[in-house]
């Protein structure tokens, strides 16, 4: 399983304080039996883009991951980006305790 966590512009150890859409950058984690490896820091080309594809563009961008999990997310449900079942909101925390609450969910 992959996660995405969105990152903060000044501090890679917090997630993104606001809408998951629109975070600079992800962590991509791999969980890995009972914990978890970065893979990778993705950027995020759209962050700053409003309404349009930016749905279909997103879901592209992280097309290879499970879970996205991030402060908060905008509009979403069937008709968003990222359905309710593979998101998880954790608010403005650092990476570390939001992974903590993944493995709390029985996600490893």
């Amino acid at each position: 399983m992959r996660i995405a966590i969105a990152l903060s512009k000044d501090d890679e150890g917090r997630v993104y304080p606001g809408p998951f859409g629109h975070a600079p950058r992800f962590a991509i984690y791999q969980v890995e039996g009972e914990g978890f490896r970065l893979l990778e820091v993705r950027a995020n080309p759209y962050a700053a883009m409003e309404g349009g594809n930016k749905h279909a563009l997103m879901r592209e961008l992280l097309k290879d991951v499970d879970l996205r999990v991030g402060a908060r997310f905008g509009h979403g449900g069937s008709l968003g980006a990222f359905p309710m079942a593979d998101r998880l909101e954790v608010g403005p925390v650092k990476v570390a305790e939001a992974l903590e609450r993944i493995r709390g969910r029985g996600t490893p």
